[in-house]
């Protein structure tokens, strides 16, 4: 299912070169503490000659492979679709594996930690939705790699979690979802330009590999071993996938993948949504066909991520009520 472009698409376009966050007025607020140190968001309003008006809220999650990266680092097309749709943006912290110290050991940044993190952002945006001026049945999450992932994690287990976390929509740009199909499903044309399976690899040190010493390569050639610690690291791989959260209440996904992406296997995106249309869960995938990783180069990824926003701008403009029909 392909999205229709608005007749905002060429504004949008536009403002995919003009604009970006810098310059542009922020407000910067701790939504928890952890080991005495503050996890923050940024809020960025762009209501524009509305801004005495509640608007939507689009929550933006970083990619860098649960390790890099932060929350001053939003694309300058997530600037633009917020601008555009008049919304008030919300970019968020969350612990990453590389911060251990910080945050008070390798136990406290391995998963599910950055998942509680966005979690907890959302149910905070929630709570004070009339303080940051936004209407809180208006809530989307958008991120990319990564932060595709955690976006797709936020909402799918936070629909099951509480009303104060449910989002009414989501996009989930490249995402690696099941992990421990990641390595198997790369494309032999295509390749990969990172390693996966060692102790040292994104995916390994989310599950913890920093304090164990195991890589996810050791815990699949584990599969079926029955000492421990394989059962336990086995569920905590397994728990990483977005799609162990789907069910009847999960909002609206719109999923997209690059054909060429040489970081994230393009079979990845398509796992999420086909569990979500076995579920009968409403989705969009979008095919970018020859495209690479973090909506390189942008040219390829144009038309997708116009036709991307003119999805949300749609999805936040439904009804509450209707928005899971």
């Amino acid at each position: 299912m392909t999205a229709t472009p608005s007749t905002a698409s060429y504004c949008l376009c536009l403002l995919l070169v003009v604009y970006g966050v810098y310059g542009q007025d922020k407000q910067t607020i701790t939504y928890k503490y952890i080991n005495k140190q503050p996890l923050q968001f940024d809020v960025y309003d762009y209501r524009g000659d509305h801004n005495d008006s509640a608007a939507a809220a689009l929550i933006y999650i970083h990619g860098g492979g649960w390790e890099l990266f932060s929350k001053n680092d939003v694309p300058d097309y997530i600037t633009a679709t917020a601008t555009e749709g008049k919304m008030v943006l919300v970019s968020v912290q969350y612990r990453l594996t590389k911060e251990s110290e910080k945050w008070g050991g390798v136990d406290a940044i391995t998963w599910p930690a950055q998942g509680e993190d966005c979690l907890d952002a959302v149910q905070y945006v929630y709570e004070n939705a009339s303080k940051l001026g936004i209407d809180r049945s208006r809530m989307a999450c958008w991120g990319g790699s990564a932060g595709g992932h955690l976006c797709a994690y936020t909402a799918l287990a936070g629909s099951e979690r509480s009303e104060k976390t449910t989002l009414r929509a989501a996009v989930s740009y490249y995402p690696p979802t099941n992990i421990l199909e990641l390595y198997s499903d790369i494309d032999p044309k295509v390749g990969i330009d990172r390693h996966v399976l060692q102790a040292d690899s994104f995916e390994s040190l989310l599950l913890g590999s920093a304090k164990t010493g195991i890589g996810l390569g050791e815990i699949i050639e584990h599969l079926n071993t029955t000492t421990a610690p394989w059962p336990h690291l086995l569920q905590l791989a397994e728990s990483v996938d977005p799609e162990m959260y789907i069910s009847n209440k999960s909002p609206n996904m719109l999923i997209a993948h690059g054909t060429m992406d040489h970081t994230v296997p393009f079979k990845q995106g398509e796992r999420l949504a086909a569990a979500l249309a076995h579920f009968k869960r409403t989705r969009v995938f979008l095919t970018a066909e020859g495209c690479d990783h973090a909506a390189e180069p942008r040219s390829c990824w144009q038309k997708t991520i116009i036709d991307t926003s003119a999805w949300l701008y749609d999805e936040l403009k439904k009804p509450a009520a209707l928005h899971r029909v």
